[in-house]
Formats: structure tokens, sequence, C-alpha cells
């Protein structure tokens, strides 16, 4: 499949990060001197995609204002600034608020009308941040390209937090097709320990499923359940790992201040100085 286009859900209220969230999206947390979802359209970039629908809550102005240049000052002045609009000159944005029944399958609904029959996509969530050596996004296309299957991106999970996830169950002698996924099983019935996260290679057959399927555990929709009755009416979807770095988020203070660790220590000029301090602190 042809796959030039993205979408990111960037919908959530951010109630774990209150109040910093109360009129400031989560998925504008700044990683050093990056908006979170920056991150996550470079990735997307990378990987060839071209136009980016991000689905947002009701109050989408901070979004629309990071990612209009027409509202940014001139370049030439900020060079910074200037290298931010560089990375978004090639693509194409798109912002629609969420509307439906709540839950993680509900943005690609939305989304639906800007994803061209026959074409695949990449579908984020605006808090899970991958940092690996070679883009995910665009790991993602390369196995699909190779097995022309849908892909997932999994990672283990302690079993005690299998109940958070959607966990897969793979197909007997493979290591990498699914047979089963179950969004947030009790920890005596799940599979593995072998979770899904917020990456995916999709078709819109699967967006199709989610206009049909009855709402899931919460009275959500879940993609969950989509991949799933995918691959029960016969669909194959691979798991691709994390092999070459980390999956992860800024949904919550400890989990964003590991992130914000991760990349501090990768820049050599805050790592001279972030280093020796947090030393001596634990020392």
């Amino acid at each position: 499949m042809k796959i030039e286009t993205g979408v990111i859900a960037a919908a959530g209220s951010g109630t774990r990060m209150l109040p910093v969230t109360l009129g400031y999206p989560k998925e504008l947390m700044p990683i050093i001197n990056k908006p979170a979802i920056q991150l996550i359209i470079e990735e997307f970039i990378a990987a060839g995609i071209k136009k980016i629908v991000i689905v947002t809550g009701e109050n989408p102005t901070p979004l629309h204002r990071q990612y209009h240049a027409d509202i940014l000052p001139p370049r030439g002045k900020y060079k910074a600034l200037d290298e931010f609009l560089a990375v978004l000159s090639g693509v194409e944005i798109i912002f629609e608020p969420q509307a439906g029944p709540y839950g993680n399958g509900t943005p690609l609904l939305v989304a639906r009308q800007y994803i061209p029959a026959g074409e695949g996509f990449l579908y984020a969530y605006g808090d899970d941040i991958l940092k690996t050596k070679v883009p995910f996004a665009k790991q993602l296309v390369d196995v699909h390209h190779e097995t022309g299957a849908l892909v997932v991106g999994t990672q283990p999970v302690p079993w005690e937090d299998v109940v958070r996830y959607g966990i897969v169950e793979f197909k007997e002698g493979s290591a990498r097709e699914m047979k089963d996924v179950v969004e947030k099983p009790p920890r005596e019935e799940a599979k593995s320990n072998l979770a899904m996260f917020g990456r995916f290679l999709l078709s819109t057959d699967v967006i199709q499923i989610l206009s049909e399927i009855p709402l899931g555990k919460a009275n959500e929709l879940w993609l969950t359940d989509s991949v799933r009755e995918y691959v029960r009416r016969g669909g194959r979807v691979v798991a691709q790992p994390v092999t070459d770095g980390e999956w992860l988020t800024i949904g919550d203070p400890l989990n964003y201040l590991q992130t914000l660790i991760e990349y501090a220590l990768d820049d050599a000029e805050l790592r001279a100085v972030l280093e020796p301090r947090i030393r001596k602190r634990l020392a």
C-alpha cells in the first residue's frame, strides 16, 4: 500500500498533568526546546508522510497557533524557529476536532475523510514518544513493505501492568504474526505480556470495522477491538518491537520527567551540566 498520511490523536484532556493542562494540550509539553508532538511529526516525515491529520479536543487553539506559519514571527529572526518551519515545509497539517464516542478508535473515524481509498496510514497517540535510532514510523513502513501486513508497535510490559494495555497473542510457531489481541485483560487471562502502544500502520479496512463494531470496555470505542476483528476476518497483522531505542510517554509527571531526562542526556552541552549535578544530589 501507498502510505503518505499520518494521524495523531491529540484530543485527550491530560488530567494526569493538571493543572498545567487546563488550557494547554499535553502534546505541546516541551521536550527540551520542542513540543512533544513535533517529535512525532518529524518521525512521520522521516517515514515519507506528506499529510498529517491532528485530531484535537474541543479547544485546539494552542495547537493551531503552533503549526500555522502565518501567525508565527517572520523567518530570519530566530534560527530555531527557522529550523522548525523548514521541517514543516514539506508536509500538510490538518486539524479536526474529535466527535463521536470516547475511545482511542474515534480519531480514526474523524480522520477517515483525509485518507485516500486503497492507501495505508500511520497512527500515533500524541503522548507516546519513540526514541529510536531508525525512526520507528519508518520501521513500520519498511516492515509493511516486506510482509504486506498491517504493523503494530509492541513492547513487553510488567505482568502486573497487562490490565492497562491491548495484549497480543501470536499465532503458533510465529514470533511476529498476531493471532489475537485483547484490551486490558485480567492478569490471569493474558496470553502474553506484549502490549500494543501508540504506533500503528493500518488500512481503511480497520476504520470501516471501527464504524461497525459496538463500543467495548467502559463503553469506549477501542482500536484494539477493531484490530482484533480485522484478524478474525482473515487480515494479517504483525508486531514490530522496539529494538533500537525506547518507548517513552508524557502522560503523567513521572514519565514526562523520565522522557525529559532521556533527551537531555543525549545533548552534550546539557549532559555536561546535568550529569555532575545529578551525581552530586544522589551521593
